[in-house]
């Protein structure tokens, strides 16, 4: 882990729990997408990963803050102004996140990049601040994209007032509109934007098919530029098609006057910008995901090496144990990155907890293709861990003929209140006969305690002497979202 270790004793005292989230958070902070290092609260950067230091362009010194460590690393507001007060600063001061900040980075070597960045505080059992966490994405490239398209817009309507003739073959919607509101002439994309016809279009008026809840800020502009109080405006908003379909549209608008400075008409330039909204989205939903999953990690970690120092008689075992429990953690989220942190296949998260073990039919998956919830990811990567740990060392897995078969279906229970719930059951056979143990250790608390918590359902392990088996119920609602596709199913169990 990068800024930990050596660097992190030669840092300024930092508190307890401070101390406690850097050791549990050992290792974590490399295998996440995005930039990100943890300060005290006096901005002493104490952990960071290498996504960050190709950001910045260079490595901080031991005990540096972040306020000194500008120096090397100038930072700017987006108008390209020197930041006064740092955003971290501001989260110190009032103890609230910081969403969306955009700055300028300026390496040593003068180059420059364009992040966005979000800190969110940490805080001890007291609820003071200790800390915060930082996470900042290279948007510099979309930036480019955007100052790009925005010039190319900007030569098409000039070209397009020079020369008549490219009217109609733009590739962007185009409209005159008089100062009343009623088209005096539409070419032949904005037709296809809006999929209604020229003369639908010019017999009817500008705001027609405006979304109602976004027509206000477009009337508002319209009417400036028709008094004269105008000269340019540009707005987004969502148009209902002649299909119904809800789209996103830009809208640039700029009057056309005679010599005299009299109003003639109002040429709109409309561009389809419904996919760059979605991509927009995506991308805001990935990186909240992100900071909530950097937390609750941090958390999980600390648990995980809490209660496997609890249960070790040694440090070699405490290691053993926790490594394998972190390399599950991560082998969870390399599917859920594969995915973009929107699912996982069930059948590929046990392909891979079992992957030592595949071959000569010792380990059986029985069921259909199931997509399963982040949350149901990591909570069963974490169980079928445990599982197949306890299967390798004691079960089924600790001697050549023997096998696990491992079977999921979709089940509604007999007497019960209805729901729809992903049945799955852990069957060992042919390992060394199995009993009771007389007292419950953490991978069966973990098992039965996390279904239970983290996914509204339960977990039941029975140690029958032929072999162990795992039974667990879970709501369908809680593990995938595709709960549609078993319509027709036999739920009867």
């Amino acid at each position: 882990m990068l800024g930990s270790d050596d660097k992190t004793r030669r840092a300024p005292p930092i508190s307890p729990a401070l101390s406690a989230i850097l050791r549990a958070s050992d290792g974590i902070l490399d295998m996440l997408p995005i930039a990100t290092f943890v300060c005290d609260a006096r901005g002493t950067i104490l952990q960071y990963n290498q996504r960050a230091v190709e950001i910045w362009g260079t490595v901080p010194r031991p005990g540096q803050t972040h306020e000194d460590f500008t120096a090397s690393v100038r930072f700017f507001d987006i108008d390209g102004k020197p930041l006064e007060r740092s955003g971290f600063a501001d989260v110190m001061a009032s103890g609230e996140a910081a969403r969306d900040l955009e700055r300028i980075v300026e390496r040593a070597d003068g180059s420059r990049v364009i992040v966005s960045l979000n800190i969110d505080p940490l805080r001890d059992a007291k609820g003071e601040v200790i800390g915060a966490v930082n996470c900042f994405l290279d948007i510099t490239e979309r930036k480019q994209t955007d100052a790009a398209l925005e010039h190319s817009r900007v030569l098409a309507l000039e070209q397009e007032q020079r020369l008549a003739a490219t009217y109609e073959h733009a590739a962007i919607g185009i409209s005159e509109t008089a100062p009343d509101g009623t088209f005096l002439r539409v070419n032949e994309a904005i037709c296809a934007i809006t999929g209604f016809s020229r003369e639908h279009l010019l017999a009817s008026r500008l705001f027609t098919h405006t979304h109602p809840e976004d027509a206000d800020p477009d009337r508002e502009g319209f009417r400036k530029q028709v008094a004269g109080d105008l000269e340019f405006y540009s707005v987004e908003k969502r148009f209902i098609r002649k299909d119904g379909r809800i789209i996103w549209i830009s809208v640039r608008s700029s009057p056309v006057c005679d010599a005299d400075g009299k109003l003639l008409y109002l040429v709109r330039v409309v561009q389809d910008i419904t996919e760059r909204k979605a991509a927009e989205q995506r991308a805001k939903l990935l990186i909240d995901e992100l900071n909530h999953r950097v937390k609750n990690t941090l958390a999980t970690v600390q648990s995980l090496a809490s209660q496997s120092a609890r249960g070790a008689p040694t440090p070699a075992v405490f290691r053993e144990s926790f490594e394998g429990r972190l390399i599950a953690l991560s082998k969870a989220h390399d599917q859920l990155t594969q995915h973009h942190w929107e699912s996982a296949d069930l059948r590929e998260l046990l392909s891979a907890s079992l992957a030592p073990y595949a071959g000569a039919d010792r380990v059986v998956l029985r069921g259909e293709d199931v997509v399963l919830r982040p949350r149901a990811v990591l909570t069963l990567a974490m169980a079928f861990h445990e599982l197949t740990t306890n299967a390798a060392k004691y079960g089924a897995l600790s001697v050549s003929g023997g096998r696990v078969e491992i079977r999921w279906l979709p089940v509604r229970l007999e007497g019960g209140d209805g729901r729809a719930l992903l049945q799955i059951d852990w069957l060992e056979q042919g390992g060394p006969p199995v009993s009771e143990p007389r007292e419950r250790g953490f991978g069966s608390k973990l098992i039965e305690g996390s279904i239970a918590a983290e996914l509204g359902g339960s977990a039941r392990l029975i140690f029958a002497p032929e072999g162990l088996r795992c039974e667990m119920l879970i709501p369908l609602e809680r593990a995938t979202r595709e709960i549609g596709n078993w319509q027709g199913y036999d739920w009867s169990i």
